[in-house]
């Protein structure tokens, strides 16, 4: 009888030290798999299309119907995310939707116009600056116009290669619009239809308004022949 318990008593014993192993062996497993919300943290990279269409999709507000100077961050963001959008959409030769970015309908035409023919000047590697959709930039420099227009001017590089985009930005219904806007660049397509650097100012929000200006400058814009 006394052999039998001793059995049993062992035979326990060594079923509940399988048991604490084997649980062990569970718990330092389940701690070195990553969990469901770590591992979807390791996404596959957007491709190109993906960021643009992100950038295109961009809404930048403001909490009052005017720009403030707490806007300030605001609005270089928003100047960024049109480079990026811009000047990315020639480099992947991609059709993009500014509309988040611009409401007047003849800066939009021109704004489209200009990114076609910039695009097909790309392609046949008429352009001196080098597009991408990742640039770096500097110091903005911001002046407020009035309550709600600021002049905005912003440099920017992609592999070596510099430039610098103007613009005029105000609010409309707390969302950020470029009224006005200019790269400038050598032979680009806004210096040669709506002037040279020393003489094309943006200082007009009502500028893309002015339909005898605006006729003119599509009428370069079709004489161009890119």
């Amino acid at each position: 009888m006394w052999n039998y318990r001793r059995s049993r008593f062992w035979l326990l014993l060594f079923s509940i030290v399988i048991m604490l192993a084997v649980a062990s062996v569970q718990i330092t497993n389940s701690k070195n798999t990553p969990s469901g919300e770590e591992a979807s943290l390791e996404l596959p990279e957007k491709s190109a299309a993906e960021i643009l269409g992100d950038l295109a999709n961009q809404q930048f507000s403001i909490l009052g119907s005017q720009i403030r100077d707490d806007d300030k961050e605001t609005v270089v963001a928003f100047a960024k995310a049109f480079v990026n959008l811009y000047t990315g959409a020639i480099a992947e030769q991609q059709t993009v939707s500014f509309n988040n970015y611009i409401s007047n309908g003849n800066l939009l035409e021109y704004t489209n116009t200009m990114l076609e023919l910039e695009q097909r000047q790309e392609l046949k590697g008429a352009v001196r600056f080098i597009f991408g959709l990742e640039n770096e930039f500097k110091q903005a420099e911001l002046q407020k116009l009035d309550g709600n227009l600021y002049f905005v001017e912003l440099p920017f590089s992609n592999q070596g290669a510099g430039m610098s985009l103007k613009l005029l930005v105000q609010a409309e219904n707390k969302a950020l619009k470029i009224v006005d806007l200019y790269f400038g660049n050598k032979d680009g397509v806004d210096t040669i239809v709506t002037g040279h650097p020393a003489v094309r100012k943006l200082q007009d929000p009502k500028r893309w308004d002015d339909q005898v200006w605006v006729d003119g400058v599509f009428e370069k814009l079709e004489k161009i022949g890119i």
